[in-house]
């Protein structure tokens, strides 16, 4: 019987230490998966930060279908690349999560735990649009770019310990992060017309069910190519009781009972800040900023997923 995939062309991108450094011995497995399934495979392995991006844009223009196998920050560094090339030439992208919390691939339902299993979906699975962002007019992103408390713990964390421990790794860091919230001051506007300002903690837009593997939200409201994005905002609390009832609301997915916890849908927010203040792009830090624009990419690529 004739694949849909007989005779189309594969780039295989893998970031070989990412999540428990089993890729190489994999490789073959990988390889050979999409071989006898009619494509002709081209395996790329990267080698330092960046090297992703600078692969698919250089080759991936010459394939059909474009694989990742790595975690949330290379499936970042091939969407950086991919958007360099015209829409008409992005191929369909596959993932075979291989992060620390793989945050993407729960968002789309891909097993984390078999490579196998995330390949079938990509053989089987259907290729659906999906929305992008773009942080300051500069970086792609995927499921979210946030500010504030915890935001650093995910690239503050030795990358032997992410491997060890998974997403558990992150909590090691959690008590100094803790100690280290400081109120943020800023102005924060949407495009829907919706205006708020005073001191907060956390804040977050997001086209993901999970954030950071603790912070989750429920499918019903996330809308992965509805041109939307949610933002969730988090105000300081000015005694330890309120810091904990609003991350215990946090972690309950309970928004909007008061001004304190909120959560929103925007296609673009901007945020103004007294001083510059540290954000992370799909769980990488992006530099220290007193501005910052975030906007929605309205389906730019396909995605295999369930």
């Amino acid at each position: 019987m004739k694949s849909y995939f007989d005779g189309k062309k594969a780039l295989v991108v893998i970031n070989p230490i990412a999540g428990r450094n089993t890729a190489k011995s994999q490789l073959f497995d990988i390889a050979d998966l999409f071989s006898v399934n009619g494509l002709e495979t081209t395996v790329y392995t990267t080698r330092c930060k960046g090297d992703a991006t600078a692969i698919v844009s250089r080759r991936g223009m010459d394939y059909d279908v474009l694989v990742i196998r790595g975690g949330d920050g290379t499936f970042n560094e091939v969407i950086n690349g991919m958007m360099t090339m015209p829409p008409e030439r992005r191929p369909l992208l596959g993932y075979i999560p291989a992060g620390s919390t793989n945050d993407l691939a729960r968002t789309l339902q891909i097993p984390i735990n078999s490579n196998h299993d995330a390949i079938d979906v990509i053989l089987n699975g259907q290729p659906l649009w999906q929305d992008m962002g773009l942080f300051n007019a500069e970086v792609y992103w995927c499921y979210t770019a946030s500010c504030g408390a915890f935001v650093d713990i995910s690239y503050d964390t030795p990358q032997k310990l992410k491997n060890r421990w998974g997403r558990f790794a992150y909590f090691a860091q959690a008590p100094s992060a803790i100690r280290g919230i400081h109120p943020i001051r800023m102005q924060v506007k949407t495009a829907e017309g919706v205006e708020t300002e005073g001191e907060f903690i956390f804040c977050a837009v997001s086209n993901s069910t999970s954030i950071a593997g603790t912070i989750k939200l429920d499918r019903s409201v996330v809308g992965l190519n509805d041109g939307r994005f949610e933002l969730i905002l988090v105000r300081y609390p000015h005694t330890a009781s309120e810091l904990a009832t609003w991350l215990t609301r946090l972690a309950a997915r309970k928004f909007n009972m008061d001004d304190n916890v909120r959560l929103l849908q925007t296609r673009r927010a901007e945020f103004l800040f007294e001083a510059p203040e540290p954000w992370t792009v799909d769980g990488e830090y992006a530099g220290l900023h007193a501005q910052a624009v975030v906007e929605n990419v309205h389906n730019p690529v396909q995605v295999f997923r369930r």
